[in-house]
């Protein structure tokens, strides 16, 4: 029996659209689709038909799956399923052999991932955990995927990448390695944290064009064109002005005015607000957002304190000054997304620094940037940013951005106090402010923080005008405060 080139193994259609992407670009291709055995006849026929038309061989088994592949043999794993990865990844993997390549698109936590990537090079398995900036899969549109892992794993499947991964204008193939362990994960959480970022931040400014201005849906629709028209072009935004135009099939009313209001969340965005509190490095606009769907999920109780807390009254914007605040608003959303994009990107440097892995951050923009959720203006001006100087310390610190914080930050700012005043509930429009007014003080109030930590513990402080550590005696009740220098 002739043996396929790559093999999929996935729990869903989405996967056996992937498989089609890679067989379109000319690689024999098997799929092995977990609980196929559970579909309806139906269901089955509808997946075997999809198969076919894309010469993919559609196996129901692992085990047959497995045989059906060339030697050495190179896997793909694709789900969105959180659990998928602990159903079925260590069988997966104990069925392989010396010089076999896995690469696994499943989120997963970087620390579990770079402890799998050492105990299967340990015995000759290429393992690969990849970030997969999703987007369309499709043979036309290629994958934007980010492996990490032993740089030998990487080679291995490196003709098969430069095949199947999209390109950018540039010629850039969107499949870099990454950096070693977990890191291609890593990066994945980070952009994950930045999509719940942007989502938030895009609701936000609808919720408030709605509050203040009572567009009907076809004004809605009409605003949020026009807005992607701007620099604040992005494929979320192209998104939130398709779902405006569509309406319910059951009531014919649009379906923005009967979803609910609760979100769900994935834990990639968890662990990459850890990831924030371990290095040290602030996270506010993503942190604001996640917060906004644990707060989304606690619905009876944001019911019953709708009746016991006074609601604020709503003053309108006047019809002639719509356009002149939908304009500011614009820019306030850009702006906080600039800061939500220097948050992941400063956290992406921290940890490149910290775990030694060298990430090239020009290379993960301009990977964003194609074939991903993510794509946006903005992207393209992070991807100069870095191609000016690749060792930013802050995105803010950069030209464009930093005349984009000087400019539109007294949008920013009035519209929080706008919508605060109002009580409208923006969490991540608020964080990026916050966030602005904290990185361009130079003295901030927390000095006293310092001198109570000593007054309290005896951990010392540091003065503005001499170096080194300094303990006050704060049992000495005269006006004057006694200091020593502690050893260094």
């Amino acid at each position: 029996m002739t043996k396929n080139t790559i093999g999929v193994i996935c729990d869903d259609r989405r996967g056996v659209k992937l498989a089609s992407g890679i067989a379109g670009k000319g690689f024999s291709t098997a799929v092995y689709m977990t609980g196929f055995n559970t579909l309806t006849g139906e269901e089955q026929e509808v997946v075997h038909d999809a198969a076919s038309a894309s010469g993919i061989m559609l196996i129901p088994e692992l085990d047959s799956f497995i045989d059906a592949l060339e030697v050495p043999r190179k896997i793909f794993m694709f789900s969105l399923d959180r659990e998928f990865n602990a159903k079925y990844l260590k069988q997966v993997l104990d069925m392989l052999d010396g010089g076999d390549a896995l690469v696994n698109l499943c989120d997963m936590n970087y620390i579990q991932a770079g402890s799998i990537v050492e105990d299967q090079w340990s015995r000759g398995v290429y393992y690969l955990p990849t970030g997969f900036s999703r987007g369309e899969i499709s043979e036309e549109a290629g994958l934007s995927i980010m492996p990490g892992g032993v740089y030998e794993s990487y080679d291995a499947m490196r003709s098969v990448f430069m095949e199947i991964a999209a390109r950018d204008e540039g010629g850039f193939v969107c499949a870099p390695y990454i950096g070693p362990a977990g890191s291609g994960q890593y990066v994945k959480m980070v952009i994950n944290g930045l999509e719940y970022a942007l989502l938030e931040i895009n609701a936000e400014m609808i919720s408030l064009i709605n509050l203040f201005c009572a567009p009907d849906n076809d004004e809605t629709v009409e605003l949020l064109y026009e807005i992607n028209s701007t620099e604040s072009q992005s494929y979320f935004l192209e998104m939130f002005t398709d779902i405006y135009s569509r309406k319910d099939s059951e009531t014919g009313v649009p379906v923005t005015e009967v979803v609910s209001d609760q979100v769900d969340y994935g834990q990639s965005v968890v662990w990459c607000c850890d990831e924030g509190f371990k290095l040290g490095m602030p996270l506010s606009v993503i942190g604001a957002s996640l917060e906004l769907r644990f707060l989304s999920n606690m619905k009876g109780e944001r019911i019953a304190s709708s009746r016991l807390i006074d609601a604020i009254p709503q003053v309108p914007v006047n019809p002639a000054d719509m356009r002149e605040f939908v304009e500011d608003l614009r820019r306030a959303a850009y702006l906080a997304g600039l800061c939500a994009l220097a948050q992941c990107f400063g956290l992406l440097r921290t940890a490149s620094e910290r775990y030694s892995w060298d990430l090239d951050l020009l290379a993960i923009a301009r990977t964003m940037q194609v074939n991903s959720y993510t794509r946006s203006r903005s992207i393209n001006r992070v991807i100069e940013a870095y191609d000016r100087h690749n060792k930013l310390v802050n995105l803010l610190t950069d030209p464009y951005f930093r005349k984009c914080a000087s400019n539109y930050a007294p949008c920013l700012r009035s519209t929080v106090i706008r919508a605060q005043s109002a009580g409208a509930a923006i969490p991540a429009l608020s964080a990026a402010l916050q966030y602005i007014d904290m990185y361009r003080t130079p003295k901030l109030g927390s000095g006293i923080i310092q001198l109570s930590r000593d007054y309290v513990n005896g951990t010392g402080y540091e003065r503005s005008d001499y170096p080194g550590i300094y303990h006050g005696n704060w049992d000495d009740h005269e006006e004057m405060l006694t200091q020593s220098r502690a050893e260094q």
